[in-house]
């Protein structure tokens, strides 16, 4: 092993600081903090159909517009792009203020499965 290969690890990539990915911020500019299962989708053209745009995009910001080009979850995002929610949830803001993106908040309550169902959903699986 060389001399300076002993402090690198190849397995690590590339490690960068979330503040440094959000440039210090750690709060959405909007103060709005989006649900974990609020659902994302993309609005518009992808950033490489306008170079200029692409230019104004984080490495970060693209890859979580490709990811909305189909309605994922806030969720889905932080563990598809490994980085924290509340990172996500920055750089999500960033990206609904230029219209990049749009958040659809979660279904009405009326559409959740009720309390007796979901107790015996898990009163099936305690007995397996």
């Amino acid at each position: 092993m060389a001399r300076g290969d002993r402090w690198v690890d190849r397995t690590a990539g590339s490690v960068v600081r979330p503040y440094a990915v959000t440039g210090g911020r750690t709060e959405p500019v909007t103060g709005q903090v989006l649900d974990l299962i609020a659902v994302v989708v993309a609005a518009g053209q992808p950033p490489d159909a306008d170079p200029a745009e692409a230019g104004e995009l984080s490495p970060e910001h693209r890859r979580i517009l490709g990811l909305a080009r189909q309605p994922v979850t806030v969720a889905d995002i932080a563990a598809s792009t490994e980085l924290p929610v509340g990172v996500v949830r920055v750089l999500l803001s960033d990206l609904i203020l230029s219209e990049q993106v749009v958040v659809k908040a979660r279904p009405p309550a009326d559409d959740y499965p009720s309390t007796e169902l979901l107790r015996e959903v898990l009163n099936g699986l305690r007995a397996l």
